[in-house]
């Protein structure tokens, strides 16, 4: 196995697998987040006409809350504890806003004074006045952070409510200069959003604050302009509860002029209906008609107000029971909800224990690979110096062979040279001599030649015999002397043939190999 080759592939192979989930999750997340948008749009603009319906879809949409991007899971939470508040069931609401709270601070600080706004809203519903401060505070902190940087939707008129809650706070602490001036800031916006409902609320708080204060002129004043802005924007409800507070105003000091407005607004409450305007102004109409002696409409309104109260009473206890089983069937599916994902997590905590010692056995092998590949690389690199002092000594060789073999045809040309004129005894003797220097030593410097040259290259005779298995013995160091690029003339002198037998011999060997008349013999052999 080559180890270097799969070092280089292992971290591409990770990574591109890596890179495959990523991409996948993404696309199932976006797909998921589409889904749960769907739900909650359903659920959203159910909740009014149809509660159990809406919850069903909140519900369903829950069960993808570890499924969906961050930003779809504040939107989920937000939905799911405005669902909540409308079922005045405020626990489960704080619930979910306090989680919405823990994942915007991560993906959207922009819209904290929303979350704020909403816990501070809450804590108001459930009477813990020192939390409902806290928040809302906390959430006006928030907003001018977000004015300052010039980052608020300018149309959004729920993001100034906050002036309206903590006016509201303020008042219940009998607060009034500081209710007045929140008042007034949540009135200034409204009138420059165009939101006639903020504006209609605003006259009306800042009137009863103005009673409050034994200001009647002012309270008078912002109760017609509230009533006016009612009227040309057919408000009726907040027409009604105008009126009533009118009303309810002057109930101890002008009596006429609080029957008056108390019967304008059972009129206008009684269409709607708006039973809490009706019991409120039928019992005091009915005391305002019992002081002016008229016990008949004041027992008419009596026993209106005594069948409402009745009929408030039961309504009230039946809203009870409704959200206790509204609560436990919600808190059933939590913990229906929270076995399941126990179950998912222990799947996953299991899937990871197992996924721990295949990820080490992985990484042993990957270390194991590497180690083999740095080993491998030392051998070779050992391996090739010693090839590289084997190439030198067999060229040393080699020219000594040629030295040799050139000095003893030179003596043998000399010693030739004498027979000519030496006597017959003489003659003798330089024909032995020249006989010795034939043999010489050349057969055993060819055959150390020979052995060296195959430790040097091993690996070459056996891929060339592997291929040409026909190939003599001759013909294999004839190729041995053609890959080191030696001449015809040096492999005579190593291997006493004649330069014309060597080429005779590289000519046969050239077609044996099946090589074309201008293809290297040297090139060709390069590559064994």
């Amino acid at each position: 196995m080559d180890y270097s080759k799969v070092n280089k592939i292992l971290p591409l192979l990770l990574l591109l697998l890596t890179s495959g989930l990523l991409t996948a999750q993404n696309e199932k997340n976006s797909k998921t987040d589409s889904i749960v948008n769907k739900l909650l749009k359903k659920g959203s603009q159910g909740i009014n006409e149809n509660p159990d319906k809406a919850f069903k879809y909140i519900n369903e949409a829950l069960q993808y809350k570890d499924a969906i991007s961050p930003k779809q899971q504040v939107k989920l939470y937000e939905v799911t504890a405005a669902a909540y508040s409308f079922k005045q069931s405020y626990l489960l609401a704080l619930d979910y806003y306090y989680k919405s709270l823990m994942l915007i601070k991560k993906v959207d600080t922009l819209r904290l004074h929303y979350v704020y706004n909403n816990i501070g809203c809450t804590y108001m519903q459930l009477g813990d006045s020192a939390k409902a401060r806290k928040f809302l505070y906390k959430s006006l902190s928030e907003l001018k952070k977000v004015i300052a940087k010039d980052k608020l939707e300018e149309k959004n008129v729920e993001a100034y409510l906050v002036y309206s809650n903590l006016a509201v706070l303020e008042t219940n602490r009998k607060n009034y200069r500081k209710a007045l001036e929140m008042f007034h800031i949540h009135r200034k916006h409204s009138i420059r959003l165009k939101d006639t409902f903020g504006i209609v609320s605003s006259y009306q708080n800042i009137s009863n604050i103005f009673h409050e204060l034994n200001q009647p002129d002012s309270s008078l004043y912002y109760s017609e302009k509230g009533i006016r802005t009612a009227k040309k924007a057919n408000l009726f409800s907040e027409e009604a509860y105008l009126y009533f507070y009118r009303g309810e105003n002057y109930y101890k000091s002008k009596k006429d002029s609080a029957t008056y407005f108390l019967e304008k607004a059972f009129v206008l409450a009684k269409k709607k209906p708006l039973n809490d305007i009706l019991l409120e102004s039928s019992s005091l109409l009915a005391n305002l008609y019992e002081s002016k002696n008229n016990y008949k409409k004041a027992i008419e309104y009596l026993r209106i107000a005594n069948s409402l109260s009745e009929k408030n009473i039961v309504s009230q206890n039946q809203k009870k029971v409704e959200l206790l089983e509204f609560e436990n069937e919600q808190k059933a599916k939590q913990q229906e909800a929270l076995v399941k994902t126990q179950k998912r997590e222990n799947i996953f905590i299991f899937s990871f224990i197992l996924l721990v010692p295949v990820s080490l056995v992985i990484f042993l092998m990957y270390r194991l690979q590497k180690t083999k590949a740095k080993q491998r690389k030392i051998e070779n690199q050992l391996l090739l110096q010693k090839m590289e002092s084997k190439n030198k000594e067999l060229t040393s060789n080699a020219i000594q062979m040629l030295q040799v073999s050139e000095q003893i045809d030179a003596t043998r040309k000399e010693l030739n040279h004498l027979k000519l004129t030496a006597d017959s005894p003489t003659k003798n003797m330089l024909n032995s001599i020249i006989m010795d220097l034939r043999k010489g030593n050349h057969s055993f410097n060819k055959q150390e030649f020979e052995k060296l040259f195959i430790e040097t290259d091993e690996e070459f005779y056996k891929k060339l015999l592997q291929e040409y298995p026909t190939l003599t013995k001759n013909e294999i160091r004839l190729c041995a002397f053609a890959k080191m690029n030696f001449s015809a003339k040096e492999i005579s002198a190593i291997t006493q043939q004649s330069p014309n037998s060597i080429l005779v011999g590289r000519s046969r060997l050239r077609k044996k190999l099946g090589l074309e008349e201008n293809q290297s013999l040297t090139a060709f052999l390069k590559n064994y």
